[in-house]
């Protein structure tokens, strides 16, 4: 499975990685550094370039499932300090060498045909499909690429098809794991994608940086503090871009990226008084009362 390939790939390169090193991948195009490279550093350029055969490895299992993923141009560099002078190594922001067998990067491809959203979706996806594998919840990583692969069939715009492989992960986990099983999958993949500073207000940066991606088109938040049932975000979102009806709400992307915001991700979390305003348009409660954890991968209307 898909899964365990990603898994595998990651704890090559968790054993490579080295706290102080100076060499880091970066992508050659857009500068920023990729999941699963993201957050480490190198002692070696060996091991570095090692690293970036390794990233266009872990891009290329998550192709199996949709060729039309982004490629990056992972390429090697040193970090520059101050106290050592200038270096003679001139192949500093040499590019990696490509992975034997894999996919050539396309270096004639336009900077401006990166699309953060489509990155975003299949960072998230990656790091589920990992959390599904180290978990053994085989069927729920089977049937979502079944049903996703299924409905690529009838999709060729790509922003759709990311935000598809969205909804159907959301669905599946929804149908196949129970609310404790959810809650642990999704606090192990928020660890695995890119790390972030902890935000004084999760929920505010994780709706902007949505916002950004024009994931939603606009939103409100309001947040009440409670010394018993701690805080509580009423939230408005317009034009939510994930098709999926007034019935369902898919709350993926939204829960995964406020627990890697969050300085204590295993701190309560849960949706709860959902109302959907119209197509696209819902609001609902975030709390982190106890009582009420759950509803971070997919949740229903309050009504139903």
């Amino acid at each position: 499975m898909v899964g365990t390939t990603l898994r595998e790939i990651r704890h090559h390169i968790e054993r490579l990685a080295s706290d102080g090193g100076e060499y880091y991948v970066v992508c050659g195009r857009s500068g920023e550094r990729p999941v699963p490279v993201a957050g480490h550093q190198f002692a070696t350029r060996t091991d570095a370039a090692d690293a970036a055969r390794a990233t266009e490895q872990y891009r290329a299992a998550l192709r199996r499932y949709d060729p039309q993923l982004p490629f990056y141009a992972p390429i090697v560099t040193q970090e520059r300090s101050s106290r050592t002078g200038p270096s003679t190594d001139r192949g500093s922001d040499r590019p990696a060498a490509e992975p034997t067998g894999g996919p050539s990067v396309d270096r004639e491809q336009p900077i401006g045909e990166d699309n953060p959203l489509i990155s975003f979706c299949h960072d998230v996806s990656g790091a589920v499909f990992e959390s599904l594998s180290a978990r053994d919840h085989a069927d729920a990583e089977r049937a979502i690429m079944e049903t996703y692969l299924a409905a690529a069939e009838a999709t060729t715009d790509r922003n759709t098809l990311c935000l598809v492989l969205l909804e159907t992960m959301a669905a599946e986990l929804e149908e196949r794991l129970n609310a404790t099983e959810r809650t642990a999958l999704l606090r192990a993949a928020a660890a695995n994608l890119s790390p972030v500073e902890p935000a004084d207000d999760p929920v505010e940066a994780s709706l902007a940086f949505l916002d950004s991606l024009s994931l939603v088109r606009d939103y409100g938040i309001t947040r009440d503090s409670d010394a018993t049932t701690g805080d509580a975000w009423t939230v408005s979102i317009r034009g939510y871009a994930i098709e999926c009806g007034t019935q369902r709400f898919p709350t993926l992307p939204l829960g995964i990226d406020i627990l890697r915001r969050t300085d204590a991700p295993t701190a309560p979390l849960g949706v709860t008084d959902v109302t959907a305003l119209g197509d696209g348009d819902w609001q609902f409660v975030l709390t982190g009362d106890v009582e009420t954890t759950g509803g971070l991968v997919c949740t229903r209307r309050a009504d139903q």
